[in-house]
Formats: structure tokens, C-alpha cells, sequence
């Protein structure tokens, strides 16, 4: 039973043969398209490639990996299906019980908890993969090739498990019941080992130099798009898995007997979008251009397809989509009833259902890669808000050509994962910038014992608001005012407070002499900025504030002056002052004749 009809194929169907010879049974995963054979076909390819074929992971790794990032999704046909597998494979069903829960409980080796972490942080948490995880990997004795088979693992599970929601099919075996409680696994992985920021310097394994010449698929690429895409040449240590994957995408994408490849490209544009996959977004925008459509309307698709120049028919086509992808657990009949309502056929509605999941497959390959993008991406993720159409927030598409034209804030992720309810990365931040705001501080009250009780005011300040912070400005400008704001609080209640909002008093130096020729001759660098550090303090505070902030923690000027709550003129008026007094402090140590720092 699923939400679709389906149509007689004969038990000689060459998928149902491989099924039945490998698994003992034909999943009803599978029969649930058989309005669609070809499709299935696609499918069985790529799951005997990555799955069923004897590879570098044993077929117990690769199925536990299926069974922890199922359970984790919540995915009752999958965790099923691969359970019962797994019993056949000599795991217990205590060991199974446990491994659903949590896999730390289950009693398996360390480098093959590793696998699982890595899997579910790739499945949950793509944006957060770097070339960190797959290190941890190598030193746990992983090579490239069994690295590559995992990150294929959770990107098929990721597509079994959206095709079976979307399609509604029940599971071959007795249900599994999972408790009230989520799948543990993933939490513990998240607060055991996201403690760094991802390091995304580009393809993270290595691959083959294959030539169009003497590899078909490569040839393939070539005579479609015009170029070979740069997640298909990171998995040549994989040619049968780049065969089978170029298959599905002229089997599934190029097809036009269904859906349109106009339509088609859409979904993979827009789930892309809701993703935060810059990579899949760049090429499939790119696609579209050469269907004819202008750049601006693909970005506008990517943003908000609801406000995008699209019939009432796709715009429904792609409301499914999204729901699919964003909240698989609301997906339902009503969902496929909707589409019917619109003038869809059931061959129409499942050629989008498997367009769904194969994006999440693409990507969740791509994050797990590290792939760049094929062409200068228009769009770069992530955005705050991406593919809204089923909320009350709908953000157009001069918002977004805003955002993208503002400053790129290294912080924006780790921002997001704490606001998102991982609060245990904003100790990230703190890290990031503990040693920056206690500088500002120490600078403000000149005195580093307050300066350590204000540190913690700031960053416990920053935190209670950190839902508030809308990314206007960077992060760090944004925690560097609160700072300020701390510290200019507690020198207020002081009685020789010195206003910072007042006018600048006129300031003309009287020792004006000639320095050596280069004062760094005289002082190491660290010497130099202790010395400056040391005179910097004794400065009024407005001026010792904005050279701290701009001279020593190196804000930009426009930074600066937000942090500060300053226009640029009083900014800078400021910062031409304060390096005036602080040169006039210094000319006793660099002028000529000077004998330097002296104990």
C-alpha cells in the first residue's frame, strides 16, 4: 500500500531478480514505482553499486550506517527494513535495540562509532562537515575509498528515506516502534565533536584523472551539459558508482515523457536552496540559463519560488517538494491529493518524488566531497531565510541581492547552529573572540581584574540575546558593542566617569620630534605592542576605546564606528586624535637620542 497506484511488472523484471537474489525479497519500496520502471531501474544500480557490491566496507558497516541515520530521521520503513537485514547479518536484537537509540550504547569498536558519528553529522549537519571529520577518519585507519563509500552511504540512506515518506509505503516487516525519545546518537555526537569550526579548503579525498576519451560517463557529461561536474570527477576511486549515478541523471533528469526538464531542474534548484547547497544551487541555476531562463528568475526560484513567475501548477509541484524535504514527518496523502487536485498524474507526482530525494542524495554527496562549485555561484549559502512559501516570512529578491552584497561573516554558521538550540557551540565563540573582547574591555576600564568580570558579563549578555541578532553586521561587531555598551555601564558608575558621548576637546601636540628612522629596529614586535598597549591606557577614554578597536583588534573603520554607536566623521576625528596623543607619548622612547625602554 502506498499513495500511489501501481502498474504490473513481471516477477522477470530484471531489479526485481537482483532484489529477490540479494535481499530475499523485493522492498516495497521498489514495486511502489513501477508506474515507472526506468526509474527503478536507475535505482537498483546505484544500490547495488554503493550497497550490495563486495567494496571497502563491509556490507555490516554499510548497513548500520543505514540504520543509524534512518533511525535518526525517524524513517519507520528504513530503520524496518535495515533492522531485519542486520538481524540476518548476526546482530543481536539487543545490539540493534541499542544501536537505534544510541550507538555509543552498542558496544561496537571505536573506529566504527567514528563512522556512525560521521555519518549522522553528514546526514544532519552537512554545513559543518570539513576536511577535520575526514581526518579523524584517516588517523582511525579509513582510507579515501572506504571514506567515499561512507559519505555515498548516508547520501543514499538520505534518498530511501525521502522516497519512502514521499511515497508513503509501508514498511515488508513488522513495524519498528520507536520510543518518545529521538535518536540519541546524533545529540551525543553533537556535543562530543563539533568544537571547531569546519575547514572547507576544497575537495577533501583524493580521485583518478579520468579523460571524456576513455570514460563513458565522463563522455556523457560532456555531450549534456557542456562540462563535467566537479562532484561526479571527485568519485572516480568509484567508476561504477560515476556510471551508475550518470545513468540515474539521464534516466531521471534529461528524461521529458513526465515532468519537464524545466520542471525537473526547478526542484533540484529549490530543495538545493532549503539545503544551503551553494555547489547544487550554482549548477542548477547554470542549467536553467541554458533552458532560457534569466539569472534573476532563478534566483528568485532559489529565494522564493512563490513569488517567482511560475504557473499555479509548478509553484504546487514545488510547495510538495519542500515540504518533503523540510518536514518529511507532516508529509501525507493530502500532500499527493493536492498535486492531483492541480492536474497532476501519479506518473508525474512519483517522477517528483524521486526528483526529491535524488537532490538530497546530490546533496549530501557534494557537503560530504567538499566539491567547489562548477561556476562563480550567484548565490552563496547559507542565507537567513531561503525558500520561505510555506511560512508568513517572504523575503524578495532585492533582500536577498542585500544580503549577498554585505560583508561575508566567518561567524554566520556557528551563529546559526546556537540560535537553531546548539548551545553548546556558542563556547565556540568565545573562544573565537574571548581574547578580543577582553582586550576592548581591559582597554575601556583599565583594569584587567574588572576587565575578567566584564568578559563574562558580555559573552553571558551576548548569549540571553543571541536570538536577537539578525546578522545586520557581523557577529563580532555585534558581541564587540555589547562589550562596549558593559563596559561603558560599569565606568558609569564610577564617580570619575569620563563621557565618551561628548564633544572632542582641541588637541595640538607639543613635543613634535623627529623618530629613528624605524622604531621596530629598536623593539621586537611583541615589545612594540606591549609599549603602545602600555600608552594606549593612558590615554581619555574616547580615544583609548577607538584606537583599540581599530589599531590594535584591526576593525575596519565602518566596524568600528558601529560597535562604538558613532557616525564615520566623529569615528574618525577620533581615531586622527587619539594616534596623535598616543605618537606624542611615545616620542620619548623612538626619538633620536632616545635610550628605549628602560626597567
Amino acid at each position: 500500500m502506498s499513495f500511489l497506484r501501481e502498474a504490473e511488472v513481471p516477477d522477470s523484471f530484471g531489479p526485481f531478480v537482483a532484489f529477490r537474489e540479494n535481499m530475499g525479497f523485493v522492498p516495497k519500496l521498489f514495486r511502489a514505482q513501477t508506474l515507472l520502471p526506468r526509474v527503478i531501474e536507475a535505482e537498483a544500480q546505484i544500490a547495488g553499486s554503493v550497497l550490495l557490491k563486495p567494496s571497502e566496507l563491509s556490507r555490516t558497516q554499510k548497513e548500520c550506517i543505514l540504520l543509524v541515520v534512518a533511525a535518526a530521521k525517524r524513517n519507520t520503513y528504513c530503520v524496518t527494513a535495515h533492522y531485519q537485514t542486520l538481524r540476518t547479518l548476526g546482530l543481536t536484537e539487543d545490539q540493534l535495540g541499542r544501536m537505534i537509540g544510541d550507538h555509543h550504547a552498542a558496544g561496537l569498536s571505536m573506529s566504527d562509532e567514528a563512522l556512525l558519528d560521521f555519518a549522522l553529522k553528514l546526514s544532519r549537519k552537512p554545513s559543518s562537515i570539513g576536511k577535520q571529520d575526514i581526518d579523524r577518519l584517516q588517523t582511525l585507519g579509513f582510507s579515501d575509498e572506504m571514506v567515499l563509500e561512507a559519505v555515498l552511504m548516508t547520501a543514499l540512506t538520505n534518498f530511501l528515506c525521502s522516497l519512502s515518506t514521499g511515497l508513503g509505503v509501508a514498511p515488508d516487516f513488522a513495524p519498528w516502534q520507536f520510543k518518545d525519545a529521538p535518536n540519541g546518537s546524533a545529540e551525543a555526537f553533537s556535543i562530543k565533536s563539533e568544537f571547531e569550526i569546519p575547514n572547507k579548503s576544497g575537495l577533501y579525498l583524493r580521485a583518478i584523472d579520468r579523460s571524456p576519451s576513455d570514460f563513458a560517463p565522463f563522455a556523457f557529461f560532456r555531450e549534456k551539459f557542456g562540462f563535467i561536474p566537479n562532484i561526479f570527477r571527485a568519485q572516480t576511486l568509484r567508476p561504477d558508482v560515476v556510471e551508475a549515478e550518470a545513468n540515474a541523471v539521464g534516466t531521471i533528469l534529461l528524461t521529458e515523457d513526465v515532468l519537464s526538464r524545466f520542471q525537473k531542474e526547478c526542484i533540484l534548484l529549490v530543495v538545493s536552496a532549503l539545503n544551503l547547497n551553494t555547489y547544487c544551487v550554482a549548477v542548477h541555476c547554470e542549467m536553467l540559463r541554458n533552458l532560457g531562463v534569466s539569472p534573476e528568475k532563478s534566483d528568485q526560484i532559489a529565494l522564493d519560488h512563490s513569488l517567482a513567475d511560475l504557473s499555479e501548477t509548478d509553484k504546487a509541484l514545488l510547495d510538495c517538494a519542500l515540504k518533503l524535504a523540510r518536514r518529511p514527518a507532516e508529509f501525507c496523502a493530502h500532500d499527493i491529493e493536492l498535486l492531483r487536485n492541480c492536474g497532476l498524474t501519479d506518473e508525474q507526482i512519483l517522477e517528483a518524488i524521486v526528483m526529491t530525494s535524488l537532490t538530497n542524495f546530490l546533496n549530501t554527496l557534494q557537503m560530504g566531497l567538499g566539491t567547489v562549485p562548477d561556476f562563480e555561484p550567484r548565490l552563496i549559502f547559507p542565507l537567513k531565510e531561503v525558500n520561505l512559501s510555506l511560512s508568513s516570512s517572504r523575503p524578495t529578491l532585492e533582500a536577498l541581492q542585500r544580503e549577498q552584497s554585505a560583508p561575508e561573516d566567518p561567524d554566520a554558521e556557528i551563529v546559526a547552529r546556537v540560535q537553531a538550540g546548539e548551545t553548546e557551540a556558542f563556547e565556540l565563540l568565545v573562544r573565537l573572540h574571548g581574547r578580543k573582547i577582553y582586550r576592548s574591555l581591559t582597554g575601556i576600564l583599565g583594569s584587567t581584574d574588572e576587565a575578567e568580570d566584564a568578559v563574562q558579563e558580555a559573552f553571558l549578555k551576548a548569549f540571553t540575546h543571541i536570538g536577537e541578532f539578525e546578522g545586520r553586521s557581523k557577529f563580532s561587531t555585534w558581541l564587540v558593542r555589547i562589550a562596549v555598551n558593559t563596559g561603558v555601564q560599569r565606568l558609569r558608575g564610577r564617580k570619575e566617569i569620563e563621557s565618551l558621548e561628548g564633544e572632542d576637546e582641541e588637541f595640538r601636540p607639543r613635543n613634535i620630534q623627529a623618530w629613528q628612522d624605524d622604531p621596530e629596529l629598536s623593539y621586537s614586535k611583541e615589545e612594540m605592542r606591549r609599549l603602545i598597549e602600555k600608552e594606549i591606557m593612558k590615554l581619555p577614554v574616547k580615544y583609548r576605546l577607538v584606537l583599540m578597536l581599530r589599531d590594535l583588534e584591526e576593525l575596519t573603520t565602518a566596524e568600528a564606528a558601529t560597535a562604538l554607536g558613532l557616525g564615520l566623521p566623529a569615528l574618525k576625528a577620533r581615531l586622527v586624535r587619539g594616534r596623535l596623543m598616543l605618537r606624542e607619548s611615545l616620542v620619548p622612547y623612538f626619538s633620536k637620542g632616545s635610550t628605549g625602554v628602560t626597567a
